[in-house]
């Protein structure tokens, strides 16, 4: 590196110049100790070890020991972020699901049929708690959210291996294993397409992957449409008592993001004349005591008699301003933001009533788990 470029597009030559090898720690440590591999450094040594413990006589491949402390090590320090994503059928979730049933499949496939998953990402955290704090800090949610995709996939991987296999003994060598039928391995068993294209990878078949995208993205609109409801933002209709709930599912998104932190995002809503519906993503059960400050919350803001602004500006000046949007959704490049000073502010195409003391008395009368992840809140308004 021997130049820096203004703002102007101009150079300028730097003091210290550096050379970039792009090797990273890892091959440096293999290089300086005479390894062959980053396997044998002490990043991976201990978790290696400790695999090669619990395998004891069975001859699991050398390959397949390698992805399963690779990919536990990147699990850990994906959930032992304070973010605290957990696994899902998107974006940062959807990636750490993968890693995860990678392993759990790994691990069946050298029938290692108890969860093992606790003890390997014990030694990571162990191993890196020291430079990394967060990892020892979000232990217990490290732990947690393996148990649970644990559970939740072994409860399926068997069948759907079953199944996948039938699907495969149809298939002659070179043979492309259906779009439709991939997707049905997802849908059904919560096998993502990598997975699938892996096990046809080892028999080797091909996947219709083109087949396979064209039917998720049928699924992906179809579950977008239920989620929004038949108008925008979920609503069954713009009556007045359906526009009242919407706006109080503003107040409820912000109050929930007060109680329980900013991790919290909207992940669907259907708002019927009777009732709000609104799920969000949280990792466990609300409390009682949780929820009565939630709606503690809501009713203060409607107590307060706050008016509701709505102004317009670009997407990308929105999310610059502290606009929460939905998760997910595509927008025009002007959107709408409703503010409710001190409670909430969000990317919405509304409508909403001008002031919260229009809404009357907040309820909630459900609280319960919608999918892995998810959360659910039923709520009134009188």
């Amino acid at each position: 590196m021997q130049y820096n470029k203004q703002p102007d597009g101009s150079y300028t030559e730097l003091t210290q110049k550096n050379v970039d090898t792009g090797m990273g720690l890892e091959r440096i440590l293999t290089i300086f100790n005479g390894y062959t591999n980053v396997y044998e450094t002490e990043l991976f040594v201990p978790v290696m070890t400790r695999l090669d413990e619990i395998i004891k006589d069975r001859k699991m491949p050398l390959r397949e020991k390698r992805i399963i402390c690779e990919h536990i090590r990147a699990i850990c320090f994906v959930l032992g972020d304070d973010k605290h994503i957990v696994p899902s059928n998107t974006e940062q979730g959807y990636i750490l699901r993968r890693l995860i049933r990678r392993i759990i499949r790994l691990l069946k496939k050298n029938d290692i049929n108890q969860n093992i998953l606790y003890e390997l990402s014990g030694i990571i955290i162990e191993q890196y708690n020291d430079i990394y704090n967060e990892l020892g800090r979000n232990k217990s949610f490290i732990f947690e959210q393996l148990d649970k995709e644990y559970q939740l996939f072994s409860k399926t991987l068997d069948i759907g291996l079953k199944k996948a296999e039938w699907y495969f003994a149809n298939l002659k060598e070179n043979d492309k294993l259906n779009g439709e039928i991939a997707f049905k391995l997802y849908d059904t068993f919560g096998f993502p397409i990598e997975f699938t294209t892996e096990l046809a990878k080892e028999k080797g078949l091909l996947v219709d992957i083109e087949g396979y995208n064209k039917k998720f993205a049928e699924h992906q609109e179809k579950s977008r449409q239920g989620a929004e409801g038949k108008f925008k933002g979920g609503l069954a209709d713009h009556s007045e008592q359906t526009t009242k709930l919407h706006s109080a599912t503003h107040l409820l998104n912000g109050a929930l993001r007060t109680v329980l932190g900013e991790n919290v995002y909207q992940r669907g809503s259907n708002i019927t004349a009777e009732r709000l519906r609104f799920d969000f993503s949280f990792d466990r059960k609300v409390t009682k005591e949780e929820l009565e400050e939630v709606s503690s919350i809501v009713n203060k803001a409607i107590n307060d008699s706050v008016e509701i602004i709505c102004e317009e500006m670009s997407v990308e000046k929105a999310r610059e301003s502290g606009a929460i949007s939905v998760f997910d959704k595509k927008y025009d490049e002007i959107v709408k933001v409703y503010i409710i000073p001190g409670y909430s502010k969000e990317i919405c195409g509304g409508p909403h009533v001008k002031n919260t003391v229009e809404l009357g008395k907040f309820t909630i009368i459900k609280e319960e788990a919608s999918s892995a992840g998810v959360r659910r809140i039923k709520a009134v308004i009188e």
